[in-house]
């Protein structure tokens, strides 16, 4: 019997054998994670620390558009020239699954803000909250595609969110470091799922078929 669940999970799995979209994810991490250090390093009232402030949700949003951009043209280049190209089929909107989307990323935001708002102790914590909602976030992708390397960044980004707090990185500085650590951490691995790909899977000779299309 065949098992379409397995094979549709081996499919999605195979979208992240070349390591290129941890690579570019963890570019924008350590964007993210020293945009918000240089923030929390600014002298107070400084017009650096506001032209920061101000600028930050332009430039993360622009690089998000950025880096989907970049693994697209790097896979055209590098991964489907290889194994060929996987056309996923487009799910139709969901009203009630981007509301529920929605209400989720309002509420952790709001959640951090109010931790943010309270003592300076508990602020410390917000590097440890990172970094296990992180985690949580990695596991429930390992759980879905099958990439045994996500529950290793699972991991990393709890061990490195609570090692911070532990270190009393403090608040806005500590949460630059865990996303500059942990962006290091998503670059590595995806590295080294790299250069893995790369051997099993060398370019097809000048003239040969190269991966097949799979739709």
């Amino acid at each position: 019997m065949i098992d379409i669940e397995k094979i549709e999970k081996r499919t999605v799995r195979s979208f992240y054998d070349d390591g290129l979209l941890e690579i570019a994810f963890g570019a924008f991490l350590l964007l993210l994670g020293g945009w918000l250090f240089a923030q929390a390093a600014a002298p107070e009232g400084s017009g650096l620390g506001a032209a920061l402030s101000a600028l930050f949700v332009l430039v993360i949003v622009s690089a998000g558009v950025v880096v989907g951009r970049v693994v697209r043209f790097l896979k055209q280049r590098i991964t489907y020239p290889r194994t060929g190209y996987v056309a996923f089929k487009k799910k139709e909107p969901n009203p009630k699954r981007r509301a529920a989307a929605a209400l989720a990323g309002g509420l952790i935001g709001a959640s951090l803000a109010v931790l943010y708002g309270l003592s300076p102790s508990v602020r410390t914590m917000l590097p440890a909250v990172n970094g296990l909602l992180f985690a949580v976030v990695m596991l429930l992708m390992a759980n879905k595609v099958g990439v045994l390397r996500f529950h290793v960044l699972a991991a990393a980004s709890a061990v490195i969110g609570v090692g911070l707090a532990a270190a009393g990185a403090g608040d806005l500085k500590g949460v630059g470091l865990f996303y500059g650590l942990f962006g290091a951490a998503v670059i590595i691995s995806g590295l080294a799922a790299l250069v893995v790909y790369l051997k099993r899977s060398p370019r097809p000779a000048p003239g040969a078929a190269e991966g097949p299309d799979a739709h």
